[in-house]
C-alpha cells in the first residue's frame, strides 16, 4: 500500500464591505456681498473594507475610502480620506494610516459634517483654511482601551497636514480622550447620559520665542456631551453639545489671516436639539435646531462668530432621504474680516447611503458608514 500525504494551505476569505452615501444638495446663499446658487455633491464617498481574523483573538481591518471634496478646495476631484489599517480585539483598538482624527468628539444632526467646521472642530493650525477636510483627516497612529464596553480611553499622534510644508509627514500633535459612551444596542433605554467625552489636542507649532515644544504648542481642550430628553422607541428627544477651549497664543491680538484664527486662543460652544420619529422600528423623519458662538477674548477689536442652524429630514426609502436646511451666520470685528458679515444659506438636499457585508464573520462594532457623518440614525 502506498500512501500519499500533503499538506494543504487553507485559503482564508476575509469579511468584504462596501459602502457608499451619495450627498447632494442645491445650495441658495445669500450673504452681505452677493448671492449664488450652488449645485452641491461634496461629501459624497465610497468605502471598502476587508477584515481577516488573525491567528489569536485579533483581526485586522484594511479600509480604503474616497471622496469628493468640496468645489473650492484645491484637493482635486477625489481625496482620499480613509487609508488605514485597524488591529483589534474586544478590548483594545489600533489604527495607523489616514482617516478622521479626533478633533471632533461629537456627531450633530447637520447635512454635512462641516457644516459648523468653525464650533465643532479643534483646528488644524498648520491648514490655510482653504478646504475643510485639513480640520479632519490626518494621517494617525492611535491606540484605544475599552473598559467595560464603555469606556473608551485613547492616546493619539497625528500628522496634520502643513500648508507651508506640504511635504513633512511628522507626527506634529499628540492627545489623549476619555469617552463615555452608551453601546448603540441600548441607547433606547433610560439612560438619560448616552455620552461623556474629554479630550486633550496637542499641536507642536513653532511660537516665535519660545523653545520648548509644549509652551509653544497650541492646545485644544474639548468636552462632549449626548442626553437623551425623552429615550422614547417612537418619539426620541435628545441634547448635543461640544465646547472647545483653545489655549492659543496669548500674543495674537489681531487676525490677519487663517494662521491667526486658529492660534489665537478661543473658546467654541455648540449645541443641537433633535427629534427623531420612529415608525416600524425604523426612522421615519427628524427635525433639529441648534447653533454655536465663538468668542475670541485676547484680541484688540471685539470679535466673536454666531451661527443658527435647522433641518428636517424625511426617510422616503430604506437610507433614501429628503430634506431641507436653513443655516445662518454672523462674523464680527477681525472674524468680519476674514469670512464676511453674515450669510443665509438655504439647502434642498437628497441623501442615500447604502452598507453591505460579504461573507459575514464579526459582530458589528461599527460599519463602514460609522467612520463617516451620518445626521440620521
Amino acid at each position: 500500500m502506498i500512501l500519499i500525504s500533503g499538506l494543504t494551505n487553507a485559503q482564508i476569505t476575509p469579511e468584504f464591505e462596501i459602502g457608499a452615501k451619495g450627498v447632494f444638495s442645491g445650495n441658495l446663499n445669500f450673504n452681505s456681498d452677493e448671492s449664488s446658487a450652488v449645485s452641491d455633491f461634496s461629501d459624497t464617498q465610497l468605502l471598502m473594507g476587508l477584515s481577516q481574523k488573525l491567528y489569536n483573538n485579533w483581526r485586522a481591518q484594511f479600509v480604503l475610502g474616497l471622496q469628493f471634496p468640496d468645489a473650492n478646495s484645491n484637493l482635486g476631484e477625489v481625496f482620499y480620506n480613509n487609508i488605514f489599517i485597524r488591529l483589534e480585539d474586544q478590548k483594545n483598538v489600533v489604527r495607523v494610516g489616514r482617516t478622521l482624527a479626533q478633533t471632533n468628539l461629537n456627531e450633530f444632526p447637520t447635512l454635512r459634517d462641516d457644516d459648523a467646521q468653525q464650533f465643532v472642530y479643534a483646528l488644524n493650525p498648520f491648514s490655510d483654511g482653504i478646504n475643510t477636510e485639513r480640520d479632519q483627516y490626518s494621517n494617525v497612529l492611535e491606540y484605544t482601551h475599552i473598559f467595560k464596553q464603555r469606556f473608551f480611553v485613547s492616546v493619539h499622534g497625528e500628522n496634520f497636514y502643513d500648508s507651508l510644508e506640504p511635504d513633512d509627514f511628522r507626527l506634529n500633535s499628540m492627545g489623549i480622550s476619555l469617552v463615555y459612551q452608551v453601546p448603540q444596542s441600548q441607547r433606547w433605554n433610560r439612560n438619560i447620559v448616552q455620552q461623556i467625552g474629554l479630550s486633550y489636542n496637542n499641536y507642536f507649532t513653532d511660537r516665535p520665542g519660545y523653545s520648548n515644544d509644549f509652551e509653544s504648542s497650541v492646545k485644544n481642550i474639548l468636552l462632549s456631551t449626548v442626553l437623551n430628553i425623552k429615550p422614547d422607541p417612537i418619539n426620541f428627544m435628545d441634547f448635543k453639545f461640544q465646547a472647545i477651549q483653545n489655549l492659543g497664543w496669548e500674543e495674537v491680538t489681531q487676525l490677519n489671516d487663517y494662521f491667526d484664527y486658529t492660534r489665537t486662543q478661543s473658546t467654541s460652544l455648540f449645541g443641537t436639539f433633535r427629534y427623531l420619529k420612529q415608525k416600524l422600528e425604523r426612522p421615519h423623519f427628524q427635525v433639529s435646531v441648534g447653533g454655536g458662538y465663538k468668542s475670541f477674548n485676547d484680541l484688540t477689536t471685539d470679535s466673536d462668530q454666531l451661527m443658527f442652524i435647522t433641518n428636517g429630514f424625511y426617510r422616503m426609502g430604506e437610507n433614501f432621504d429628503i430634506g431641507i436646511q436653513y443655516r445662518y451666520t454672523e462674523n464680527s470685528g477681525f472674524t468680519q474680516t476674514l469670512f464676511g458679515k453674515n450669510e443665509h444659506r438655504l439647502q434642498l438636499s437628497v441623501v442615500y447611503s447604502f452598507s453591505k457585508i460579504f461573507n459575514k464573520q464579526f459582530g458589528d462594532r461599527e460599519d463602514l458608514l460609522n467612520l463617516e457623518h451620518n445626521y440620521i440614525k
